[in-house]
């Protein structure tokens, strides 16, 4: 996430815990059928991932809470 859309003095990254974020699989990377381009019998993420979309899914939403945020804090 990019510096400058925190606006507050502290400045703090909340992520997902332990090795959950290694399942945040780039679209590009996602390869669930076969030919796997990656491994032969397919990469062990995407049977635990949310799907290919979840990435955005989670920069969308956490940019929402930021939003919030600040506006919450001027008020």
């Amino acid at each position: 996430m990019r510096t400058e859309v925190m606006q507050g003095k502290m400045r703090m990254v909340i992520g997902l815990a332990n090795d959950e974020i290694g399942y945040m699989i780039p679209k590009s990377q996602w390869d669930e059928k076969p030919p796997h381009a990656y491994e032969p019998d397919g990469q062990y993420g995407e049977e635990n991932s949310c799907g290919p979309d979840i990435g955005p899914v989670i920069h969308h939403e956490a940019m929402a809470l930021l939003n919030r945020l600040h506006k919450a804090l001027k008020e």
